[in-house]
């Protein structure tokens, strides 16, 4: 019996990251099982660039492969999306109306992590803000100071910068409370996913996350998190992100047009690059291995170039001999000879043998394929060329390892 497929369970807040974020949809699909987008937008499926469209993610979801968390006013109050001051709120009927019906069938799951769909609790950031803010007048002002330089805007995701200087307007402190409320949602989200892995793909997000990453419990103390660099014990999500985030590199260098992530996904393509990045991830988690020290091109270069074609070529078994005669040694049999003798005495080009014995033969190709007239299979890592949709032959193979090593240097 099998082993069951490697559970890779990722996260993303996707609509903070606008058009690009759905752009990547596709790949961090690809890259996770299952990958959870928090309150996720049908209208920016629409997006040409945007390769899974509405009616694929509705299938994505219902396979799950694809999980949905939000408020619960998000998943069922059209008025309220409707009415959003952002556009794209906007509530999908083909898309929206299928998501909240899998919601409601899903409810009776006892195991939440099950669930396709999950309504968040109700948000408390605001609260823990408030009350984190008036505790530690020390840490507000060290906010407040990262808040008026000019490092704000490296350190801070634009989304919650934005959002912070629209709530507070002229008032630092009102501008702090805004970013720990955002911090806190956020954080609180990532739990709620069941994820072990956040999709972090900016550097901004990367950046906020070191700084906020000692952000303690409210509900053990309001303390502010004062912005300053994590701890090496807090550094491991944002090194694990930062391996998602080139292996989404590595699968944008490596697609083609015949790229179709609609049909790799649930396959044991699918399966083989989740187990393979997984296995990354975990390296680094057990054996304290930084992401500065990781280039996720540069190691599944490394496997692939482990990989060959085994069989036995023409050229090795004599180059006197014709190509009827070759064929007779290898194989070991007198009919086969019977067979491909009349052919051999006009000394037949290599092409109308491989006729023949496709022809003549259900194994023909498989003969054919074992002395080397047709390539033999790659025996090493294949995912790559599934999820391309392009066959790894001695062609395509040398050409992908130049693409991952151009990439890692």
């Amino acid at each position: 019996m099998s082993a069951p497929p490697v559970r890779f369970a990722t996260f993303c807040h996707i609509s903070e990251l606008g058009v690009p974020g759905y752009r990547e949809l596709h790949r961090m699909v690809a890259a996770s099982r299952p990958l959870t987008l928090w309150a996720p937008s049908s209208a920016l499926l629409n997006d040409p660039e945007c390769r899974i469209g509405p009616e694929q993610f509705v299938k994505h979801v219902e396979d799950g492969h694809i999980r949905i968390v939000a408020r619960r006013k998000w998943l069922i109050d059209r008025e309220a999306r409707d009415t959003h001051p952002w556009a794209g709120a906007r509530w999908d009927p083909a898309v929206d109306g299928a998501i909240r019906d899998i919601m409601e069938e899903d409810l009776g799951i006892a195991d939440r992590s099950l669930r396709r769909v999950v309504a968040a609790e109700d948000e408390q950031g605001w609260q823990f803000a408030e009350e984190a803010v008036e505790q530690d007048p020390e840490g507000t002002r060290a906010w407040e100071a990262l808040l008026a330089s000019d490092e704000a805007e490296r350190v801070i995701p634009p989304g919650t910068l934005e959002t912070a200087r629209r709530h507070g307007g002229d008032d630092p402190r009102r501008q702090v409370v805004a970013i720990l409320r955002d911090a806190f949602n956020h954080g609180n989200a990532v739990r709620e996913s069941d994820a072990e892995i956040p999709f972090l793909m900016r550097r901004t997000d990367r950046a906020f996350v070191h700084r906020i990453a000692a952000m303690p419990d409210p509900a053990l103390t309001a303390r502010v998190p004062r912005p300053t660099p994590s701890t090496e014990d807090t550094a491991a999500p944002v090194d694990l992100a930062e391996v998602t985030g080139q292996l989404l590199d590595v699968l944008r260098s490596i697609e083609t047009r015949r790229t179709d992530v609609g049909k790799f996904v649930g396959t044991p393509g699918h399966a083989a690059l989740v187990a393979w990045v997984a296995a990354v991830c975990e390296r680094i988690r057990s054996d304290g291995v930084g992401a500065a020290n990781v280039d996720v091109a540069r190691e599944l270069a490394a496997q692939l170039a482990q990989g060959g074609f085994p069989g036995l070529r023409l050229s090795e078994l004599g180059r006197r001999w014709t190509a009827g005669e070759s064929l007779a040694a290898a194989v070991g049999t007198l009919d086969l000879w019977v067979t491909v003798g009349p052919f051999a005495t006009g000394s037949p080009g290599v092409n109308d043998v491989l006729g023949l014995l496709t022809a003549a033969f259900p194994a023909g190709r498989g003969l054919c394929r074992r002395v080397g007239l047709i390539p033999g299979h790659f025996d090493g890592e294949q995912w790559p060329f599934l999820y391309a949709g392009r066959p790894a032959t001695r062609r395509s193979v040398p050409a992908l390892l130049e693409q991952l090593e151009q990439r890692s240097e």
